[in-house]
């Protein structure tokens, strides 16, 4: 025990020494994840509203529903609907006031009823490019569908237009059941495709179906940002060991089985006191800045620090496996690096393809932050935690194993 809490001491002194490395093990992971979480943050924000202007100078019925169809007055729908007189719309428009003035003149319900010809006038705003054009597509949509109305049931709708026959002021009953019968054979013919219709769309999110709050952007991030932290503290803690075979240290514990093993567990030791700091600033500054509660923190730094030196026994065997430092570096970074991109660092699963995601998943990595996400979200169990740690702790073991037996042997005495 005294000769592996020194190999301890030894390798965090030595490291000490060298803070500028803790500080890019560390800061680089924040730097690239806060940058990203900033250039991402407005997704989080509600999409811009265009403000439409309606001058109705015609009155009717039509205008009316026209004016309504793009949404409420004041409903913070993607159109925000404010009536207004041709000159003040006018005037409005002039000082960049709103994104578009639509004039329905007088006469559009009687000529839209009868098939004529009749003119909108949409007056947009030059300082704005989206929007308008938003507007515009949305007065189309209309437009077609007007001129579907009167191809499905046009006799219909202009017979309505123009009342009833021979001066009369209502309709008799004949006419009206006349009317009522063609309209019904219309909806019969339609029934197949407007009841139901034949597409439904229905964007479903798994996280409010299962009534919790939809995460943030930066939420999504900040295991990812972890995650990446600890990769890159493994990669940089695996090289150690040729540092210490370079300086004979290795030869001279290889000579007593017990000290091989001490000095692994040591180091092992000192990597999760270095991994257990870095987790600690980390999940403490996302998760007051994303107002979480923290009751959830000590159990993210176990999973945390179990996850960290699982990657660095693994990056660890690789170092071991190459023919010289140089080259290990080359692998253990050329491992890494695919296994941070796929694996959900630079990018949460929830931004990449299906495809993707799932391979991400199955990669080590991937397979940890997940875990670690549904433990910040509150949807572990305590079944499904306590096989999740009997998993990494079986998979350390064998890594364990794997490494001490590769210490023991060949890399040791070369």
């Amino acid at each position: 025990m005294q000769f592996l809490l020194s190999a301890a001491e030894k390798d965090l002194r030595r490291h000490a020494r060298d803070p500028m490395s803790l500080v890019l093990w560390v800061g680089i992971p924040l730097l690239i994840g806060g940058l990203i979480s900033l250039v991402m943050s407005g997704l989080d924000e509600a999409p811009p509203t265009a403000h439409l202007l309606v001058a109705d100078e015609d009155g009717g019925r039509l205008s009316w529903l026209l004016a309504r169809a793009f949404g409420q007055t004041g409903s913070g729908q993607f159109l925000h609907v404010e009536e207004v007189s041709s000159e003040e719309g006018r005037a409005r428009i002039g000082r960049g006031a709103a994104t578009a003035l639509l004039v329905i003149p007088a006469g559009f319900t009687a000529a839209v009823l009868k098939e004529k010809p009749t003119t909108l006038l949409l007056v947009t705003n030059p300082a704005q490019r989206i929007l308008p054009l938003m507007v515009q597509e949305s007065l189309e949509m209309a437009a077609d569908g007007a001129f579907y109305v009167h191809r499905i049931a046009g006799p219909e709708v202009r017979e309505i237009a123009q009342g009833p026959l021979d001066k009369k002021k209502v309709y008799s009953n004949a006419d009206i059941a006349r009317i009522s019968v063609s309209i019904n054979k219309v909806m019969e013919r339609m029934q197949k495709y407007l009841f139901p219709p034949v597409i439904d769309v229905e964007a479903k999110s798994l996280d409010q179906e299962a009534g919790q709050p939809k995460p943030s952007i930066t939420q999504l991030f900040l295991p990812g940002i972890l995650f990446m932290a600890l990769v890159f503290m493994s990669e940089g803690l695996s090289s150690d060991v040729w540092r210490e075979r370079d300086q004979g240290t290795l030869r001279r514990a290889a000579c007593t089985p017990a000290a091989t093993g001490a000095l692994l567990s040591g180091k092992l030791l000192a990597g999760a006191a270095l991994m257990l700091g870095s987790s600690f600033v980390v999940l403490l500054a996302g998760m007051i800045y994303l107002s979480l509660p923290l009751i959830t923190l000590p159990l993210l730094l176990c999973w945390s620090v179990c996850s960290g030196l699982t990657f660095l026994l693994m990056l660890q065997l690789i170092q071991m496996y190459a023919s010289s430092q140089r080259a290990a570096s080359v692998l253990t970074n050329s491992i890494a690096m695919p296994l941070l991109f796929v694996g959900g660092s630079f990018f949460p699963f929830e931004f990449m393809p299906a495809w993707m995601a799932a391979i991400g998943r199955f990669t080590p990595n991937g397979w940890a932050l997940a875990k670690l996400k549904d433990i910040l979200a509150g949807r572990e169990t305590v079944a499904t935690l306590a096989l999740a740690f009997a998993v990494i702790a079986v998979i350390g073991a064998v890594l364990f194993f794997l490494n001490l037996r590769r210490l023991r042997g060949v890399f040791a005495r070369s």
